[in-house]
C-alpha cells in the first residue's frame, strides 16, 4: 500500500515544477516550526503550573493586560468635559458638550448632572436652555483682573 502511495506521489511530484515543490516544502517546514513553538510554549506553561502546585498563575502587574474599567472611562469623560469647560469659560450646554466631546447627548447630560450632584457645577437657565456653570473655572480675563483676597477684606 505504501509503495503505491509513494509511486503516486512521485508521479505527481514529477509533473510539478521545481517552484511548486519548493513552495510545498517551505510551507510544510513553516507549519512544523509553528507546531514546535506551540509545543515548547505548552511545556513551559506546564512547568510553571507544576512550580505553583497547580494553582492558577498570577500575572505580574507589568504582564496584566490593561483594561478600561467603568471608573476610568468616567474619568476620561470628566476630563474631556472639564477641558471643554475651561475652553468655553466655564459654561456648557448639553448639546455643546455632546458635539465637542463626540459623546451622545444622553451621556453628556448624565455627566453634567453628575458634576451638579457633586457640587462642582450649577445649572443656570438662559432663555429656556439649561446651562451648566462651573464656578471654579475662570476665564483668562477673570484671572487677570482678579484682585487679591486681602484687598477685598480691606474694603
Amino acid at each position: 500500500m505504501s509503495l503505491l502511495v509513494l509511486t503516486a506521489t512521485t508521479a505527481k511530484a514529477s509533473s510539478m515544477s521545481d517552484t511548486e515543490v519548493k513552495s510545498i516544502l517551505i510551507g510544510g517546514s513553516c507549519l512544523n516550526a509553528l507546531l514546535l513553538i506551540a509545543l515548547i510554549y505548552l511545556i513551559y506553561r506546564l512547568a510553571q503550573l507544576k512550580r505553583n502546585d497547580g494553582k492558577t498563575l498570577q500575572h505580574s502587574p507589568k504582564e496584566r493586560p490593561r483594561r478600561l474599567t467603568e471608573q476610568s472611562v468616567g474619568q476620561v469623560i470628566e476630563r474631556q468635559i472639564l477641558n471643554l469647560a475651561a475652553e468655553r469659560g466655564g459654561t456648557l450646554s448639553i448639546v455643546e458638550t455632546a458635539y465637542h466631546t463626540k459623546l451622545s447627548t444622553e451621556i453628556s447630560e448624565r455627566a453634567l448632572e453628575s458634576f451638579v450632584r457633586r457640587g462642582h457645577a450649577q445649572i443656570k437657565d438662559r432663555n429656556g436652555a439649561a446651562l451648566y456653570y462651573f464656578p471654579g473655572m475662570l476665564t483668562e480675563y477673570e484671572k487677570v483682573t482678579a484682585r487679591p483676597l486681602s484687598d477685598l477684606l480691606d474694603e
